[in-house]
């Protein structure tokens, strides 16, 4: 993939509502950048004191959790993620990869829990060239990472585990990442790359024939395509990218006339946009509307690593 192309695509998730917990982020380095979207981070508010992060969450130690299960929204965004998660009470340790999904889905966090989420989230077709496998193998699943990812990743999981905080955490994913890039040297393509261009700029709008005229490739062959790099058919994909597209709209905070907004991403009408948007999100935009209002200032907001947080 291309580094460039983060620049078009900037998925959204809708994360940090939830004043119990935490969520961080933080980018990869320059070498992996045209991989990995971000790696994050969540667990429970008393958590975040760890490391350097501790300071953009004033007043975090005192946050009290919740008496029921908190419960997040997952949305579709064309990415695959590596979870490794840890229970610090209980000593369990979970370590899986999340393919493609194409329907939201809610994570919850049951109150009381010490349970820590980190993660790698890859870019479209980003982790192909880790893994090496057709990406729809794993489409709609989650499955144990030690069953189909490249060697050393227990003696890895083992160093994130015992990490002393975020940033450490970070540093020794990215440099496991690099040196199975390096060894692995999965061939690129440059045919994907000027796919997901085409995507990314025309906010999914562009069609399936479309798409294959432009790149002088047949339909079935741009099927293929997708399968083996992003997981999901290139009609599915565009359709998430304009979902993405129609969230950032929403979460720039300006003032929302639902017909222009339908007119704009390419929706018939108004009707067309709100039954879409309903297949990605599980509820209407105005629903959606409100949900972002309810985050920090900070989310999505700012490039080096974040915590969200709202007491």
């Amino acid at each position: 993939m291309d580094p460039l192309l983060h620049s078009l695509f900037r998925p959204l998730q809708v994360n940090g509502s939830d004043s119990s917990s935490y969520y961080i982020e933080k980018k990869p380095s320059a070498a992996l950048r045209a991989y990995v979207a971000c790696y994050w981070e969540s667990g429970p508010a008393a958590r975040v004191v760890e490391g350097n992060l501790a300071a953009s969450c004033e007043g975090a130690a005192s946050l009290s959790l919740l008496a029921e299960e908190t419960v997040e929204r997952v949305l579709p965004d064309g990415c695959t993620d590596i979870l490794l998660e840890y229970d610090p009470v209980s000593k369990r340790q979970e370590i899986s990869y999340c393919g493609t999904f194409t329907h939201p889905f809610v994570s919850t966090r049951q109150a009381g829990t010490e349970t820590r989420i980190f993660a790698v989230r890859f870019f479209p077709g980003g982790a192909h060239y880790f893994h090496g496998m057709p990406t729809h193998l794993f489409t709609g699943g989650l499955f144990r990472l030690e069953d189909i990812w490249p060697e050393n990743i227990e003696i890895i999981s083992e160093r994130i585990f015992e990490a002393r905080d975020f940033n450490e955490r970070v540093r020794v994913m990215d440099e496991y990442l690099i040196q199975l890039l390096l060894r692995r040297r999965t061939n690129d393509c440059d045919l994907m790359k000027n796919l997901l261009h085409r995507i990314f700029v025309s906010s999914g709008g562009m069609s399936v024939k479309e798409l294959a005229e432009r790149e002088a490739i047949s339909e079935r062959q741009l099927n293929r395509k997708f399968g083996q790099w992003i997981g999901i058919s290139p009609k599915k994909f565009s359709e998430v990218v304009r979902f993405q597209s129609v969230l950032h709209s929403i979460q720039s905070g300006d003032p929302l006339d639902w017909t222009e907004l339908a007119l704009k991403h390419s929706f018939f009408d108004q009707a067309h946009l709100i039954r879409d948007f309903r297949r990605f999100y599980g509820d209407s935009p105005l629903t959606a509307a409100k949900d972002f209002r309810r985050l920090s200032d900070f989310y999505n907001t700012r490039p080096e690593a974040s915590a969200i947080l709202k007491a």
